[in-house]
């Protein structure tokens, strides 16, 4: 089974630590997840990703939720450390395609280039979470940015094809997450995209509209949801969260 094939077992978002910080895991709006990753890969079939392209891509989403899992232990004679040799470590080396001496050699030692010389220093536990860290980011920030390269790509090629030069913006960003406990970092990100959000619906439904009618063209009005309430609760001076917090 596919479950087999990504070493997830009878793991579920819990037991991953990139996914159970928050201990929230379910969906408020009624919106099936499995429904919408199944329209996803029919979507990634019809832009043109091969089924091949489409697995490789799921192995290293799942080699990431093992890397988060992947733990260290410190040898203090000599501020070493070593990579635990345990279902997750075994699970990323595999996901990956290396070996699994290969991934613990490059989590707990760097090489160091000195002139003609090179030599390789040991890390400690501290510096080999960082350097997990750090594969954890290069791995899915490069399959992402494949992705956006391969779309693109596959945009351009029907613009080509259909000799037209249309085409849809689409922002995603509206929205608050809510958890059961939100530090500051969340709401300066959910501030983040409320603002965000905002100057979009200024520039194009408010502002734009708003010319429409100074040059009387006819239109149908076009109804947005509006989260000025939302950032004046975060924002508003003498009454928002942050200047409550400042004074």
């Amino acid at each position: 089974t596919e479950r087999e094939l990504f070493r997830l077992g009878g793991n579920g978002m819990e037991d991953f630590r990139l996914l159970n910080q928050t201990a929230t895991y379910d969906r408020r709006d009624g919106i099936s997840d499995e429904a919408n990753h199944q329209e996803m890969l029919d979507a990634m079939i019809t832009i043109g990703f091969a089924p091949e392209t489409i697995q490789s891509l799921m192995r290293l989403v799942v080699a990431v939720l093992h890397a988060g899992n992947m733990t260290f232990t410190a040898n203090h004679h000599t501020e070493s450390s070593t990579l635990d040799d345990n279902e997750s470590s075994r699970a990323v080396a595999s996901l990956l395609g290396i070996s699994y001496e290969g991934l613990a050699d490059a989590l707990t030692s760097r090489v160091i280039n000195a002139g003609v010389e090179v030599m390789t220093k040991p890390l400690d536990a501290q510096q080999a979470v960082k350097a997990g860290e750090a594969l954890i980011k290069a791995v899915y920030g490069a399959a992402f940015d494949y992705i956006v390269v391969k779309v693109n790509n596959s945009i351009d090629d029907l613009q080509t094809r259909n000799s037209q030069g249309a085409s849809i913006g689409v922002l995603d960003i509206f929205g608050f997450e809510t958890f059961d406990v939100n530090n500051f970092e969340q709401i300066c990100i959910n501030y983040t995209n409320e603002a965000l959000q905002q100057q979009f619906n200024k520039f194009v439904f408010k502002l734009e509209q708003k010319e429409y009618e100074r040059e009387g063209i006819l239109w149908k009005f076009i109804s947005f949801p509006d989260n000025q309430d939302v950032l004046d609760l975060i924002d508003k001076r003498h009454t928002g969260i942050l200047p409550l917090l400042d004074e």
